[in-house]
């Protein structure tokens, strides 16, 4: 894929406005939380801003390399890039940009598991919008990028977002390609309440 879809340009149009509907007050508190405790002290750059997000996204989709700048202590990773570019890509490109032992502050929406319910989302996902990920493909790509996620400076914790999963069932989203997912996964027998729907949290540093 070269270009931008329709969808993926809708999705980013209304990112900002639905999050108050996807996430709750607590989860972003908590977020909050788990982000400062992450880059304290430390130098960072910011990769969930809008700017950096398009950027980011932009080189995915034509498959070049960002523009060269100087390498950090720390970098958040969040927001709309974490959902539409793949681990394997993003999580290696952050590893470039940090500096020896340097940290990665992350918050990426993700799938608990392969239940039956998250896995047909996840195949209709991959059709219909961009692929999502399972908590532990996540994890995974972590390591591949070079992170330790067991020492004793880790924090790698899956936390569930059961507020995603009302908010489209409501239609309280302006970004609809959730809720015609979740239509055709209700005329296919299935209930999307079930949808295993969170996000990783992980603060790592390179191994």
């Amino acid at each position: 894929m070269s270009i931008m879809s329709e969808q993926t340009g809708e999705f980013l149009t209304h990112w900002q406005s639905d999050a108050p509907r996807r996430w709750s007050r607590d989860d972003f508190a908590a977020q909050q939380e788990f982000i400062n405790a992450a880059v304290t002290g430390r130098e960072w750059s910011d990769w969930s801003t809008p700017g950096a997000a398009m950027q980011l996204i932009q080189a995915s989709l034509l498959g070049t390399p960002l523009e060269e700048s100087d390498k950090t202590d720390a970098i958040i990773l969040a927001g709309p890039v974490v959902e539409l570019v793949a681990p394997a890509k993003l999580l290696p490109t952050a590893a470039g940009r940090l500096n020896p032992q340097g940290r990665l502050a992350g918050i990426a929406p993700c799938l608990r598991d392969n239940s039956p319910e998250s896995s047909l989302f996840m195949e209709l996902a991959e059709t219909q919008l961009w692929p999502c990920s399972v908590e532990e493909e996540i994890r995974e790509a972590l390591v591949d990028a070079g992170f330790d996620i067991t020492g004793g400076s880790a924090d790698v914790r899956f936390v569930a977002v059961p507020q995603f999963n009302r908010a489209v069932l409501r239609d309280e989203l302006e970004f609809k390609g959730f809720r015609r997912i979740f239509d055709e996964m209700e005329k296919q027998g299935y209930d999307p309440i079930e949808i295993g729907w969170g996000e990783l949290r992980f603060a790592v540093e390179i191994a």
